[in-house]
């Protein structure tokens, strides 16, 4: 459980652009890719075939989110991060099947959730 949620908390960060703000995460794109692999993997019991598409995908994206971390100020950080979001999520509508992609929403919104609480914490 643990495992799952550490591994969401990262994919939030990928989400929100969120990881270029805090120097202390130093994962490589593809291990970004991998734990949204296997958090996704585990979360929405994804068969064969929709892991091999979810990890591509999440490798390009990982890729895509990596040049965030240079572009200047934070609202366009946030902004540039927010639609490669977007974009991946209807590429990864078309792997899902209606469940999974809505499970997906839900848990990616309460990790979201988790994060601000956490951060409002420090």
């Amino acid at each position: 459980m643990r495992r799952i949620i550490f591994s969401g908390i990262f994919l939030i960060f990928l989400a929100q652009g969120a990881f270029a703000q805090n120097p202390g995460i130093q994962l490589t794109p593809e291990e970004r890719a991998q734990m949204q692999t296997e958090w996704m993997k585990e979360t929405l019991e994804l068969n064969d075939g929709q892991v091999s598409k979810v990890d591509s995908l999440n490798l390009e994206y990982a890729l895509k989110m990596e040049k965030v971390k240079s572009v200047q100020g934070r609202i366009s950080q946030l902004k540039e991060a927010r639609g490669i979001s977007e974009e991946k999520d209807g590429k990864l509508k078309q792997i899902m099947d209606e469940g999974q992609f809505e499970t997906y929403l839900k848990k990616r919104k309460e990790l979201r959730k988790k994060m601000n609480e956490i951060r409002k914490g420090e």
